[in-house]
């Protein structure tokens, strides 16, 4: 169906599981995928907390990176995050893929443990010591107790990180985002068989949408797709054959019009 065609927001193309509002119909994507375009970013308007946007979208893995509005706000290079993540109850989940950006503030103890811990001197709460703030990177979400500063309070964000960086490079890892895994059925079947994938409302599941409207819960039938083709093609030997036949008739009257203008000479 053309209403669930993609559609560009930025340099992105929105499709199903996503869709725009304002541009598409609802029933094109999960209304937990819903987008508002602003400015040429596509937000999810179901994040949590506060507003994020996507820089990438992965259709073929069912993925997507995800930025936090906040740091477009944020001014020079040093920033901590009183929060966690919070991205509200939609069909994704955080990806394993993820680095860790462990975040500690007003501490009591301003020695860190050892020198992976990144010094940081800015502080969103100004009633904070500054000087009593870490930040430290780890490999993923598995870290132990015995990492943590227990004379803290922590925050963490996840961090894609595209290239090896240091912790020191914190606030470009936050900023080019972080991998979100999206837990939405496949739609592959349904385009194999000329279908457009969508969203039925009233069942709260994905659904088919074939080409005469009407709709299936995983894919339109195999023969709907042989019945297309064979309708399709059947259309245009028609049309040759109105174009053949139009062509012999015009053909023939110049023939006759020839033998009478012989016959009057």
């Amino acid at each position: 169906m053309k209403a669930c065609e993609p559609r560009m927001c930025g340099n992105l193309s929105i499709t199903y599981p996503f869709w725009i509002n304002g541009v598409h119909p609802s029933y094109c994507g999960n209304p937990s995928l819903e987008i508002d375009c602003r400015h040429g970013k596509p937000y999810l308007v179901d994040s949590y907390d506060t507003s994020y946007y996507m820089k990438h979208v992965f259709y073929e893995n069912n993925s997507f990176v995800a930025i936090s509005s906040i740091l477009e706000n944020v001014i020079g290079d040093c920033y901590i995050p009183e929060f966690n993540v919070s991205i509200g109850l939609g069909p994704f989940e955080i990806s394993e893929m993820n680095k860790v950006l462990l975040f500690f503030y007003a501490c009591t103890d301003i020695q860190p443990p050892s020198a992976d811990y990144l010094h940081v001197t800015c502080h969103t709460n100004q009633s904070q010591s500054a000087n009593k703030s870490f930040v430290r990177l780890y490999k993923n979400d598995k870290y132990g107790p015995e990492n943590l500063l227990s004379n803290c309070t922590i925050s963490k964000r996840p961090v894609l990180g595209w290239n090896p960086q240091p912790v020191d490079q914190y606030m470009s890892l936050m900023k080019d985002g972080f991998l979100l895994e999206l837990k939405v059925m496949s739609c592959e079947d349904c385009k194999e068989n000329n279908g457009t994938c969508g969203f039925n409302t009233s069942t709260s599941a994905f659904m088919c949408i074939c080409s005469n409207g009407t709709t299936y819960p995983v894919s339109c039938p195999v023969n709907f797709k042989q019945e297309t083709w064979l309708h399709s093609h059947r259309r245009m030997a028609l049309i040759v054959g109105k174009q053949a036949h139009a062509t012999q008739k015009l053909a023939i009257e110049g023939s006759s019009s020839t033998v009478a203008a012989v016959e009057r000479s």
